[in-house]
């Protein structure tokens, strides 16, 4: 295992600063030709682990039973960098590489430099995440998360999606959106809350857009409210029972105004999870979420 990453990683590196530069990277800044030779360095992981698969070498198999892996969110850190998160549980293994494959389609043409991550006990599971640089605005990408065990095998997490803009925080999240052509959604506060019932408030404004369709999701589960905002459309976002459900206040809003929705049936004593998101269709007539930040609530004791 270590003996593998050794001997493949050098060359890698070797070749790409020995590889002859192009005209454009020439005249590029020094962060932008790291972003350049890290590109290359991922297109060159792919094109081995294809090599790898086709000729049945480390790596063939698509499961292990040392590791298994899990795709999250993604995080817009600047104008050019996404920082994709996921999570590894070990199951044999005292550790696992990790990285992501992404791409324009769900052919996943690139891939993020690999990183190491260490298990402290069997069952453990451990949140890694890793950036994949010079993403075009304004392009919907896929991605999943990939993990290595000890035995040599892959584990691969389920393909989601994003679309990316080129602007901080996260990729959908709008409660700063200063674009006109987009809506801003903002989540404000729960009001009247008991031990079963509350009100969830927020507000829309649609700017330049038309026809949207306003919804809250909510639930107990932080990180399932939480991603959301990286689905492209209302009807890919999974209800999960007490973990996330969701319910449409408006369906075809063009307008600015505050919405106010009731729920209940909720569970005392328990903390819930909730934003206020609007799905509309850009310049481009792609259609897209935007959402507001999440907030929390809890519910009374009896």
């Amino acid at each position: 295992m270590k003996k593998y990453f050794t001997w493949v990683v050098v060359p890698v590196l070797m070749f790409v600063m020995i590889a002859p530069v192009s005209a454009e990277a020439a005249t590029m800044t020094r962060d932008q030709q790291i972003s350049y030779l890290y590109a290359q360095i991922a297109l060159l992981q792919v094109q081995l682990q294809a090599l790898q698969q086709a000729n049945g070498g480390v790596g063939s198999p698509k499961s292990t039973s040392y590791v298994s892996v899990e795709t999250d969110g993604v995080n817009v850190v600047d104008k050019e960098f996404v920082e994709m998160d996921g999570r590894v549980t070990f199951k044999r293994s005292d550790d696992a590489r990790v990285w992501f494959e992404y791409g324009e389609s769900n052919a996943l043409s690139y891939s993020t430099p690999s990183e190491l991550v260490k298990n402290k006990r069997s069952g453990d599971t451990v949140k890694f995440s890793l950036i994949a640089p010079d993403l075009r605005n304004n392009t919907v990408y896929y991605y999943r998360a990939v993990a290595e065990g000890e035995d040599g095998r892959y584990a691969e997490g389920t393909v989601k999606s994003f679309r990316f803009e080129g602007r901080s925080g996260s990729s959908n999240d709008s409660d700063d959106n200063d674009d006109e052509d987009t809506p801003n959604v903002t989540t404000d506060d729960a009001d009247d809350v008991t031990t079963t019932r509350a009100t969830l408030t927020g507000e829309v404004d649609m700017n330049d857009a038309g026809d949207g369709y306003v919804f809250f999701v909510y639930g107990e589960d932080e990180d399932a409210v939480d991603e959301v905002a990286d689905e492209l459309e209302y009807r890919d976002i999974d209800t999960d029972g007490d973990d996330i459900r969701k319910v449409v206040v408006d369906s075809s809003f063009d307008d600015d105004d505050t919405f106010e929705q009731s729920i209940s049936g909720l569970t005392d004593d328990t903390d819930y999870y909730f934003r206020l998101c609007v799905e509309f269709e850009d310049e481009d007539d792609d259609t897209m979420l935007e959402c507001g930040d999440v907030e929390e609530f809890s519910t009374d004791n009896y």
